[in-house]
């Protein structure tokens, strides 16, 4: 639709399949998005015209149809895939077993599957490239596999290396979701949990000068994106 809310279109109508996550490719030119189909259980990425129209199946569930792939996004140069992927086993902590979750890169066609980051690494669904796309940012232990441990915000260069903590919360009862990073690369907004509550903090890229936007309560802010400076704003801070 358009920015002043008019001219919505379903551009993926069908009667089985469940579209969701969408991400525009830098150039505005293409959409990818994951799709699922609870009759079959397939649960692939696929990328799409703006108009809804050359839509292309890009990333098969991983391995071989048994898990799933979920929440793309496009490096800002428009080379490279990024999405968390999941094997289709699931593990601790009992009795709520939860999937294995894991980071992906590849082409915009498929093509170079890499992983980055092993399932075990329990990946939060909510990943974001630095706009110079040196790094990615991710959330780790999002599901509590590792009883006692806490859920932390780290980053990772696209090729594998240089994998860093932001956050180095412990004991479970203090949690850091990552959000994204602002357009001038030079903060990440996050999500922080405490005993309960809820608030929306952001920090320098090197886990520094940490502080709250918004304060605890039990609204619980998710799939954080920081929004691009209005054109009119010539000044001030960046929230």
């Amino acid at each position: 639709m358009n920015a002043d809310g008019s001219g919505l279109t379903n551009l993926t109508p069908s009667p089985v399949c469940c579209s969701g996550q969408p991400s525009f490719t830098p150039d505005g030119r293409r959409i990818v998005f994951e799709r699922f189909d609870p009759d079959t259980f397939d649960d692939a990425i696929w990328s799409m015209k703006i108009d809804g129209s050359d839509q292309q199946r890009v990333v098969d569930p991983w391995p071989n149809g048994a898990g799933f792939a979920t929440d793309p996004n496009v490096s800002p140069d428009g080379k490279t895939l990024s999405f968390v992927g999941f094997d289709g086993s699931l593990i601790g902590p009992p009795p709520n077993f939860e999937p294995a979750q894991g980071l992906f890169t590849a082409g915009l066609d498929g093509s170079n599957l890499n992983q980055l980051l092993p399932f075990s690494s329990d990946l939060a669904i909510k990943q974001d490239w630095a706009p110079d796309g040196g790094h990615l940012l991710i959330g780790v232990n999002a599901n509590f596999f590792h009883q006692g441990d806490s859920a932390n915000i780290a980053t990772i260069r696209p090729d594998g290396t240089d994998f860093q903590y932001l956050t180095q919360y412990q004991g479970g009862d203090v949690n850091a979701f990552a959000g994204s990073y602002s357009p001038d690369g030079q903060w990440i907004v996050f999500r922080l949990e405490d005993h309960g509550s809820y608030a929306l903090y952001k920090m320098r890229t090197d886990g520094s000068n940490l502080h709250a936007i918004l304060g605890f309560s039990s609204f619980r802010p998710r799939n954080i994106d920081w929004g691009p400076r209005p054109q009119n704003d010539l000044g001030g801070g960046d929230e």
